[in-house]
C-alpha cells in the first residue's frame, strides 16, 4: 500500500504548455510570411537601374570583309520597376541584335535605330533605356583577301658568359595565312611574333611563341608557333682575310693586303669556319678616296654563326701600279 502511494506521489502533472507553444509558432510563421509578402511587394514596386549586355551579330557575304571591324558587344542602362526588371531578366539576360549585310555594302546604326531595335527585343514595355555605349556605328564592306606570309620572330636574348646562339633561330611553322579586307592584307608581307625574352641562356631552348594579336578585322589561321633557340659554348678564332678592291679605275696595291680578323664562334663550327666566309673590302672610287693615300677597310660579309667580329688594321695604304712600257 505504501508502494502504491509512493508511485502516486511521483506522477507528474499533465503539461498543457506544449500545444500552446506549437500554436504560437504556427501563428508566428504566418505573420512572418505575410510580412515577407508585403516587403517583397513594396520592394518590387520600387524603381531600379541595371546594366544589360547587348551582342551584335552580322551576316556577311563569303567574299566580303569589314573595312573596320564593328563592336560585337555593348551595354545599355535599363530602368524600371522591380517586377518589370525581374521579368525581363528571366526571359533574356542578354539582347541579341542581328543585321543582314548580304545585299548591301554599308550600314549605319545610329542611336535612334539601335534603341528601336533594343525595345523590339525586350520583354517589358515599361522599361526605359539610357547610356548606350555605342551611339553611331558605321559599317562598310570591301573585298576579302587571304594570303600566306612569313612569320618574323622578335628575339630579346641574353646569354651566360661564354655562350651564344649557335645557329639561326627556328620557328615551326614559318608562315601564317592571314585573311581580311584587301586594304589591310595587300600591304602586309610578314607577320611578327610577340617578343621572345630569354635571359642567361646556356642550353638550347624549345617552347611556344605567340603571334602578335591582329586587328579585329584580320584573321590568322594560327595563334602561336614552336620556337627553337640553339645555344652552345663559344670560343675565339682568329683568321687572316684578304682585302678586295672595288670601284677602282686602275690597278692598285694595298699595304697591308689582308686584315687580322677575330670573332666568337660556337665549338661545333670552329673547324668549318675559314677566311672565305668573310669578305673585307676597300672602296677606291673618286667619291670614297680622301686626301692622302689611305682608305678605310670594311667587312661586308660574315656568317650568321659568328659574333663579336673585330679586325685590324682599320685603315690601309694604297699605291697605284705603273705599268712598264716595252
Amino acid at each position: 500500500m505504501e508502494q502504491a502511494k509512493s508511485h502516486k506521489w511521483l506522477r507528474l502533472p499533465k503539461n498543457n504548455l506544449i500545444p500552446r507553444a506549437r500554436e504560437d509558432r504556427a501563428i508566428l510563421m504566418q505573420c512572418i510570411g505575410i510580412a515577407l509578402i508585403f516587403w517583397i511587394g513594396v520592394r518590387m514596386s520600387q524603381t531600379y537601374v541595371a546594366t544589360k549586355k547587348i551582342e551584335l551579330h552580322f551576316l556577311l557575304p563569303p567574299d566580303q570583309a569589314f573595312h573596320k571591324a564593328p563592336p560585337r558587344n555593348m551595354s545599355i542602362q535599363t530602368k524600371g520597376q522591380g517586377w518589370d526588371m525581374l521579368y525581363d531578366f528571366l526571359l533574356g539576360a542578354k539582347i541579341h541584335l542581328t543585321y543582314d549585310l548580304t545585299k548591301r555594302s554599308s550600314i549605319r546604326l545610329d542611336e535612334k535605330r539601335l534603341l528601336n531595335d533594343i525595345r523590339e527585343r525586350t520583354n517589358a514595355e515599361d522599361l526605359t533605356f539610357s547610356n548606350l555605349t555605342h551611339t553611331d556605328i558605321r559599317i562598310s564592306l570591301e573585298p576579302k583577301m587571304q594570303k600566306w606570309v612569313p612569320i618574323r620572330p622578335i628575339p630579346d636574348l641574353s646569354y651566360l658568359s661564354g655562350y651564344y646562339l649557335s645557329g639561326n633561330l627556328k620557328i615551326d611553322p614559318d608562315t601564317v595565312k592571314i585573311s581580311g579586307p584587301v586594304s589591310k592584307i595587300a600591304p602586309t608581307y610578314e607577320w611578327p611574333t610577340t617578343k621572345l625574352t630569354l635571359v642567361d641562356l646556356k642550353d638550347d631552348y624549345e617552347g611556344y611563341l605567340a603571334l602578335k594579336t591582329p586587328a579585329p578585322e584580320i584573321n590568322l589561321n594560327l595563334q602561336r608557333v614552336k620556337v627553337n633557340v640553339p645555344v652552345e659554348q663559344v670560343t675565339e678564332k682568329t683568321l687572316f682575310v684578304k682585302i678586295h678592291v672595288k670601284n677602282a679605275d686602275r690597278e692598285y696595291r694595298l699595304f697591308p693586303s689582308q686584315v687580322r680578323l677575330t670573332c666568337n664562334v660556337g665549338l661545333s663550327h670552329f673547324n668549318s669556319l675559314n677566311s672565305a666566309d668573310f669578305r673585307a673590302e676597300v672602296d677606291l672610287s673618286d667619291a670614297a678616296i680622301q686626301a692622302g693615300n689611305t682608305v678605310p677597310v670594311m667587312v661586308n660579309l660574315q656568317p650568321t654563326i659568328v659574333s663579336n667580329v673585330r679586325f685590324v688594321p682599320k685603315v690601309v695604304e694604297y699605291y697605284a701600279i705603273k705599268k712598264e712600257i716595252n
